[in-house]
């Protein structure tokens, strides 16, 4: 008790400094609403952050009250965290203001088509098909309604891209400007060539507005909300699933660019999520469980097949499964033959998916004459062949990227850049350190030394080995018994039942108080010491045989039921071995930019940003664990906590900066 009080005392500070600086952000972004009011004679931006605000504090206090709590049960504050703070960066940042988000709302919405039964391309031309209503969305050429030229702009804007005062007021009056219509107009936005799983939830949210007859601003919300419904419970069971390193999975979540990624139509947030569960499940079989089921393994090879095939760099993370122990799986041939599965439904699904994209890697001119370079292609300078043969070329490329970029692509991965690579709008400066600051600290042991447990289900197929060996066992008493009666009807006397695994002292103990039960009956008196020996006989029997059935019930519970295990602390091999795979995925990263993107004049590396690195950022933060540095404070609590304010912090940040933008 006094323990848990200290820790109280401890950590009440910073729950107290986070509403601290929530309300001072609160303050801050007050003034700029008022001040935007006034100059632009607008009331609706002040009365927009008079729900904002409100919002921020209640979000505040319920965060402190579920990460303030010492539970197993991370995934539930995880969850409320990230799908509140979703929503708050859909409300700061609407439209289409994700990067390539125009392109994600393209593909989703041909997918919409076609789960409606209707022809997703205006044909001949081949261009998507999209609403009358919808397409000043997009708008590109200034033709903002296209049955009305009149209806001009002098400059083309996409809404929410950027995001500004006059963003909100159209969001607004935008079903008074544009009249609902359901003609089909042509979309000349490109679309993603990628697997069409990760926008499905887009693609519904899509379909469920077309059916209700909702406006082009409903229509987006519906995307952007079931995108970012899949990402919380994606992420969040990656959580509730990992034993180790909940908080590394919550805290990455929960960066600014990840939850702007998921209040988007991006297919990032199902990628993320992806990579998460897969990551997850792993350190599950690998240090929380004592074998592998099937499901494990065809959900292992189901999210393989969905990430691998949308971005190829992301394959490498299937090695991380070579740190299940060959125990698991039931010997080294199982284990092999299990990854052996494990790669094939990856390659297939990249085949299926992604063969004329590896194509034009590697085959440039037989893809160009085939018609399979996309439009993404069309800013390559370099082919594989040349890299691979100029290596010198290539390491110098890499050292002037790392040189030049390496802190901005830090920065972008945190969310200092949000939107299409906007200066404006993100974490500023010191949030961004401080966000650093919190990944840093979940790299620090804990040095309490508590031992953590996760409940293991039980075999169902020793269940059954169980129920098969109680049937065989009664059958072999059953025919016993009957054996037994024919010999008592041949000689008439009645057997006696003696058990020859029974201990030798346990059988004369019996046999002394069978005695001593007889004499009792018979009125003989017996002596006191002849009694007090029976009494300690009797005692010693019963607690042996208590404790022999107490260890036989534990053994059938570890053998055939659910129990706790303690979880298994990962060795400086597995760290480094995750660090290893990280490293892989960031440097085929690299390479697949200076391949696909990269012109022949640049200096450096270019196309790269830093949200390609999120998924891989759990394996990082494994792989720097160290028992080197060790603190008493809950990091693992305290730093999800801390992300959440400054994500608050970050949406009136935006919010007010928004509001005072021309």
């Amino acid at each position: 008790m006094e323990q848990n009080n200290k820790q109280a005392v401890r950590t009440w500070p910073f729950f107290l400094l986070g509403l601290v600086f929530v309300l001072l952000s609160g303050l801050y972004g007050a003034i700029a609403a008022l001040d935007a009011a006034a100059h632009f004679k607008d009331n609706l931006l002040f009365v927009l952050y008079e729900l904002l605000f409100p919002a921020s504090v209640i979000t505040a206090l319920f965060a402190a009250l579920l990460w303030s709590r010492k539970s197993n049960r991370m995934y539930r504050a995880y969850a409320f965290s990230a799908m509140v703070l979703g929503v708050l960066y859909l409300a700061v940042m609407p439209g289409l203001s994700a990067p390539d988000e125009l392109s994600h709302y393209s593909t989703a919405y041909r997918i919409s088509s076609t789960m409606l039964f209707e022809d997703p391309l205006i044909r001949p031309a081949g261009l998507t098909a999209v609403r009358a209503s919808d397409y000043p969305l997009e708008d590109m050429n200034g033709v903002k309604t296209p049955e009305i030229p009149d209806d001009t702009e002098e400059i083309p804007e996409v809404l929410g891209n950027p995001v500004k005062q006059t963003t909100y007021r159209a969001v607004k009056d935008w079903e008074k400007r544009y009249a609902f219509s359901t003609k089909p107009v042509a979309s000349p936005i490109p679309d993603v060539k990628t697997t069409p799983v990760f926008y499905l939830p887009q693609a519904i949210g899509f379909s469920i507005a077309r059916v209700l007859g909702l406006g082009a601003v409903g229509l987006l919300f519906l995307g952007k909300f079931l995108n970012l419904c899949c990402y919380v419970a994606l992420t969040a069971l990656a959580v509730r699933t990992t034993p180790i390193g909940k908080s590394w999975f919550a805290a990455v979540g929960l960066l600014p660019m990840s939850l702007h990624l998921a209040a988007s139509l991006s297919y990032d947030a199902g990628l993320i999520g992806t990579v998460f569960l897969f990551t997850a499940l792993v350190f599950k079989l690998a240090y929380g469980t004592e074998e592998i089921r099937a499901r494990e393994l065809i959900a292992l090879c189901a999210l393989a097949a969905l990430f691998g095939p949308c971005k190829l760099v992301y394959a490498p993370v299937i090695l991380l499964a070579l740190l299940i122990p060959a125990r698991v799986f039931g010997g080294f041939g199982k284990k092999l033959l299990c990854f052996l599965i494990l790669l094939l439904s990856l390659v297939a699904a990249v085949l299926a998916v992604n063969a004329n994209v590896l194509e034009a890697y590697f085959f440039p001119a037989a893809a160009e004459q085939a018609g399979n370079v996309s439009a993404d292609m069309s800013h390559a300078g370099f082919t594989a062949s040349e890299l691979f043969s100029h290596p010198f070329f290539t390491l110098r490329m890499l050292l002037n990227s790392f040189s030049a970029r390496l802190l901005n692509w830090g920065a972008e991965m945190i969310g200092m850049r949000l939107g299409n690579l906007d200066p404006l709008l993100g974490a500023s400066g010191l949030q961004t350190l401080l966000f650093a600051l919190g990944l840093v600290a979940l790299t620090v042991a804990d040095s309490t030394g508590e031992k953590s447990y996760v409940l293991v289900p039980g075999s169902k197929a020793a269940w059954q080995d169980d129920d098969e060996a109680e049937e065989v066992e009664a059958e072999e008493v059953e025919a016993a018994g009957g054996a037994t009666e024919a010999d008592t009807a041949t000689t008439g006397e009645v057997p006696t039942a003696a058990t020859p695994a029974e201990p030798e002292g346990e059988v004369n103990t019996e046999a002394a108080l069978s005695a001593l039960s007889e004499q009792e009956t018979a009125g003989e008196v017996l002596t006191a010491a002849t009694t007090e020996h029976i009494a300690e006989a009797a005692e010693m029997l019963r607690e042996t045989r208590e404790e022999e059935a107490s260890q036989e019930a534990l053994a059938d519970e570890e053998t055939f039921g659910p129990h706790y295990m303690e979880v298994r602390e990962p060795g400086r091999f597995a760290r480094f071995y995750a660090l290893l795979i990280g490293c892989i995925s960031f440097f085929g990263i690299l390479f697949a930019m200076l391949l696909a993107w990269t012109s022949r004049d640049a200096l450096w590396i270019e196309g790269v940003q830093g949200r390609y690195f999120l998924p891989l950022l759990p394996l990082f933060l494994f792989g720097l664990q160290s028992k080197a540095l060790q603190s008493g404070l809950p990091f693992k609590r305290l730093v999800p906590y801390g992300f959440v304010i400054l994500n608050l912090c970050v949406g009136i940040r935006i919010f007010a900066l928004a509001v005072l933008r021309v």
